[in-house]
């Protein structure tokens, strides 16, 4: 496999990994359509700055180096054992190199407490849909379009976006990953009895989750330790505080 290493994003380099970011996006429009403003988010950037910089800002940034240069980069957030890959891009001149695949391999062997990981891309890029899907073992769950928008999105920027998701087996760390959240929600779902609406709200909202899904499956699997506390699990009890 070709050999990068993933190295935290200095703040000195900020700029830098902004700007090359915004050339691999660019390129990949370039090639498909020629410059059509309709495809750019800011001053002719398929990723506007601001973009990046949230992206940055919330998640963990890693600078792909080979051989010492900088070759492109990629930004992950991750809570528990679900993961996102906010950004991965390799500089237009090193592409079809292998880089991109070795520096997502090594992503996967530094969270392998994470048993799901998820990205979008845009429509028209051919290129990722193929690293993603052909590549790494990603799959398409949803496409966003104007007819079924994220409902995370309320500016409707991912109107024409692929979303991947991958899936992986347990692991000992996703487990153990996944008692923490349990043990959390066990927690509120205790303070919860009191009928506080903002932690129902939030008991909801894992009530009605794929991680609780996983938690449930894992429970059902004997992944658990027995002396976990474990009543956030059962439907017929956390149906019964919500609708109390």
């Amino acid at each position: 496999m070709t050999e990068i290493q993933l190295v935290p994003l200095e703040l000195t380099d900020r700029e830098s990994f902004i700007r090359d970011n915004q050339e691999a996006f660019n390129y990949g429009a370039l090639e498909e359509f020629g410059r059509r403003d309709d495809h750019f988010e800011e001053d002719g950037e398929i990723i506007s700055r601001d973009t990046i910089i949230q992206a940055i800002e919330a998640g963990s940034a890693y600078r792909i180096m080979q051989n010492g240069k900088p070759v492109g980069g990629v930004v992950i957030r991750t809570e528990y054992d679900r993961g996102e890959l906010e950004l991965l891009f390799v500089s237009p001149a090193v592409h079809s190199r292998g880089i991109g695949y070795a520096a997502w391999c090594a992503v996967e062997a530094m969270h392998p407490e994470v048993t799901v990981w998820e990205t979008v891309t845009p429509y028209f890029e051919k290129r990722n849909i193929h690293f993603y899907v052909n590549r790494c073992g990603f799959h398409i769950v949803e496409f966003y379009n104007g007819h079924h928008r994220d409902p995370n999105e309320e500016d409707g920027e991912m109107s024409e976006m692929f979303a991947f998701q991958k899936l992986l087996p347990s692991t000992p760390e996703s487990v153990r990953e996944q008692i923490k959240r349990i043990a959390y929600y066990e927690d509120v779902m205790q303070r919860a009895e009191n009928g506080s609406a903002e932690l129902l709200r939030e008991l909801s909202e894992y009530y009605g989750s794929a991680a609780w899904k996983r938690d449930f499956a894992a429970d059902e699997a004997g992944l658990l330790p027995q002396k976990l506390k474990r009543g956030v699990l059962s439907e017929d009890g956390i149906y019964n505080l919500l609708h109390q």
